[in-house]
């Protein structure tokens, strides 16, 4: 068996037989050096095999951790697509009929839209206030305040619509961008991606400030967010999930289990 191997299947015994337990700090590398009699290298290999199968995690300048065992799924009936037609052609979506069948031998049509992927960015800037945009939806016949975003552009990184579009809608630029979830709003009935990014911004001017405009941009304080959403004046699911995952940042918990799923989503 090689030095490699030795070493993984080492760690696998201490994961499968208690020695090391969900979110227990792994010993350092130098003393896994020292305690399995291994280079740096041949830890490093066996350690990111273990983190790309989703068995651990690193945290910058705090180690290696053990992650908790995915929820497996229940043994409900499964279905297969058999057929699709497309029936709605949009720049913006299209819609499908599609032909499903269970394991049982059921049959069932329905209808799936798909659209492109949609970025949004909660951008902070002190004294803890929210970059925020009220612009009219026809889906729901009113306004509602939400944050900067939309579409990505064919060929187009998220993370790159996420600075593009913030800056269209609102005149900030953002700097310390980075991603926080990502999410599907409707899973039932639509395959619409959508990715959520934060970021900071220094000052507390904005660049759209509505008139003629068909959107205007406010610098909304972050206390009065859960008063927007309870007023149903704030209601689309990015602004709410980026809400939740801001005020859950000052949890170290949540930041690893936020962590944790968007990189082991990023390995499947």
């Amino acid at each position: 068996m090689s030095a490699r191997a030795d070493v993984e299947t080492t760690l696998r015994g201490w994961l499968a037989d208690g020695t090391l337990v969900p979110d227990q700090r792994l010993p350092s590398e130098n003393d896994l050096i020292d305690r399995l009699e291994a280079s740096r290298n041949t830890i490093r290999v066996a350690l990111k095999k273990l983190i790309d199968e989703g068995r651990l995690r690193s945290e910058h300048g705090r180690g290696y951790y053990v992650c908790r065992p995915r929820r497996a799924d229940p043994g409900v009936a499964q279905w297969k697509r058999q057929a699709s037609v497309l029936v709605v052609e949009d720049p913006r979506f299209d819609v499908e009929r599609v032909e499903l069948a269970s394991q049982a031998g059921q049959q069932e049509n329905t209808y799936v839209l798909r659209s492109l992927t949609v970025v949004a960015t909660a951008v902070l800037s002190a004294p803890d206030r929210l970059l925020m945009v009220w612009r009219y939806r026809p889906g729901i016949g009113t306004g509602t305040w939400e944050l900067p975003g939309g579409p990505v552009a064919a060929g187009e990184e998220p993370a790159v619509a996420a600075v593009r579009l913030t800056e269209e809608q609102t005149g900030v630029q953002v700097s310390a961008l980075r991603h926080v979830l990502s999410f599907q709003p409707l899973p039932e009935i639509a395959d619409a991606p959508h990715e959520i990014f934060a970021g900071q911004h220094g000052g507390l001017r904005v660049g759209r400030s509505g008139g003629d405009s068909d959107l205007a941009a406010e610098w909304i304080p972050f206390s009065e967010v859960p008063d927007l959403v309870a007023s149903g004046r704030a209601m689309g699911t990015a602004t709410l999930l980026a809400t939740l995952a801001i005020a859950a940042s000052t949890s170290p918990e949540v930041q690893r289990s936020f962590k944790w799923v968007n990189s082991f989503r990023a390995r499947r």
